[in-house]
């Protein structure tokens, strides 16, 4: 594929139409800029994250290519800095993260991410997420994050960004 096949594909790509009430997220520099764009709403006290799977977003097969899927799921810290104020702006690498692929996500689906933190201590924080289209389980997620007691770089985090938003 040439530069120009790949411009035109992300030029015009599915429209995101995200459903009422999701915000974008600041997406940084680099990777993130081709994966998203990802949004955000504050649903029942938790950061719940979303996207709009586009033709950018498939493997051969015509579904959501693993990778795509993987960074997906390994965003989900977002929601759990989101859910715990004293985390919101701390650098958190990624220890380990598997992946259970459940269902096929094709171009157009809304893929959103239901996240929980299962501990926090010290200095890791355990989290699972199941992602779903609709009602749809398409795949199960568990992630380990060393919590550095760092400040993230800028741009790297999502801060207070969703603080604001009404709870649906």
């Amino acid at each position: 594929m040439s530069r120009e096949d790949a411009a035109e594909l992300v030029l015009n790509d599915i429209p995101d139409d995200p459903p009422e009430g999701f915000r974008p997220l600041p997406m940084g520099d680099g990777f993130n800029l081709y994966l998203g764009p990802v949004y955000g709403k504050m649903i029942d006290g938790s950061l719940r994250l979303g996207m709009r799977v586009g033709r950018r977003h498939l493997n051969p097969h015509r579904t959501m290519h693993g990778g795509i899927t993987a960074s997906f799921a390994d965003m989900q810290l977002y929601a759990s800095q989101q859910h715990d104020p004293a985390l919101r702006t701390q650098l958190m690498p990624t220890i380990s993260l598997s992946l259970d692929y459940i269902s096929p996500v094709v171009a157009g689906d809304w893929l959103e991410g239901h996240t929980m933190t299962l501990k926090a201590t010290r200095a890791v924080l355990f989290q699972q997420t199941l992602a779903k289209v609709g009602e749809r389980i398409v795949f199960r997620s568990s992630c380990v994050y060393r919590l550095s007691g760092r400040e993230a770089p800028e741009g790297s985090t999502l801060g207070a960004t969703f603080s604001d938003i009404p709870v649906d």
